[in-house]
């Protein structure tokens, strides 16, 4: 994601990457990769995942491995998610439908992900208590659980203080788990505004009872189509074609949730973003996780210097 300060625009603005834009107010959505405030008060950054046809430095297509390699991601003190958990939120699913079925693909990834050569990759980054290094693990069993709320209805473009609060009613559900990323996942016809035409997804945090929490806002990417990961690639057998983008972006959400689940406090890059960035959009494969397999981005790699879908 690039990285969007709730707090003052002046400084967002100073600190965008040289090739996107930079809104100034809470009112206004984001441009592709930009750095904009969001809710008054709050001092954390929101970071976005660009749509498939972002304006960037390179083109929508094959990586180019000389452009996407020979740079190193830096750690700036933060929090990580040592012992990753994903608690998904599906929230007004059962209200206002789910045509196309993320529900039950987002499941069954959320239920795979963990102890897979994919999600290994995050293993090699880590923080620093003490000046003890603390790497991050990859258990098996990494969701946390999932939850139907459907008590809670859902604004027709839920803002980010709406995804937020709703992430807090999800650690009130589920209990507060400092390794965890909240999933708020938003139905079918209600998505933020700029949802598939400036932005796929975001994630941020929020406080509970003064303990950091760090969400995702996943809206309903078939509603986003191509811009989104629809019809990306050929799907594998275990998605269709119009929902692969569920697990291209919430894959790529969900490995920036572990490193930078602080944005911008874990690993990060000023030019590249955080390290979903560097790879979005780029090498999409059908990837196996356990007996499953799904259409999945890369991942940077400051071990190997490069994006890689798997890491030993």
């Amino acid at each position: 994601m690039f990285r969007n300060p709730r707090f003052v625009g002046i400084l967002g603005c100073a600190a965008a990457l040289a090739l996107v834009g930079c809104a100034t107010n809470g009112s206004t959505t984001p441009t592709t990769g930009s750095t904009m405030p969001a809710q008054a008060g709050a001092k954390h950054l929101i970071h976005y995942m660009p749509t498939r046809y972002a304006t960037r430095t390179r083109t929508v297509g094959p990586r180019d491995d000389t452009y996407y390699s020979g740079y190193m991601f830096t750690y700036y003190g933060g929090p990580v998610l040592l012992n990753p958990k994903v608690y998904v939120i599906f929230w007004g699913y059962k209200t206002y439908g789910d045509p196309d079925k993320v529900a039950p693909l987002l499941k069954a990834y959320a239920k795979v992900i963990g102890g897979s050569s994919h999600n290994n990759i995050y293993t090699q980054y880590y923080d620093i208590v003490s000046s003890q290094k603390n790497y991050i693990t990859n258990p098996k069993g990494e969701r946390g659980g999932i939850w139907f709320d459907d008590k809670n209805p859902v604004p027709t473009s839920p803002n980010d203080a709406q995804v937020a609060q709703e992430s807090l009613n999800g650690v009130a559900k589920f209990g507060y788990d400092a390794n965890a990323s909240y999933v708020v996942a938003t139905p079918h016809g209600h998505n933020t505004i700029g949802f598939g035409t400036q932005f796929c997804a975001y994630h941020s945090t929020v406080y509970y009872e003064s303990q950091l929490v760090s969400y995702t806002n996943l809206p309903y990417m078939p509603d986003a189509g191509i811009s989104c990961g629809s019809n990306d690639i050929a799907p594998p057998k275990d998605e269709s074609g119009t929902d692969e983008g569920v697990t291209i972006v919430a894959g790529h959400e969900y490995g920036e949730s572990i490193t930078d689940p602080n944005p911008d406090t874990g690993w990060y890059d000023f030019q590249h973003g955080e390290i979903g960035d560097a790879c979005a959009w780029m090498d999409v494969q059908n990837i196996t996780f356990g007996k499953k397999s799904y259409s999945t981005q890369p991942m940077y790699s400051n071990a190997n210097e490069h994006c890689e879908q798997t890491y030993k």
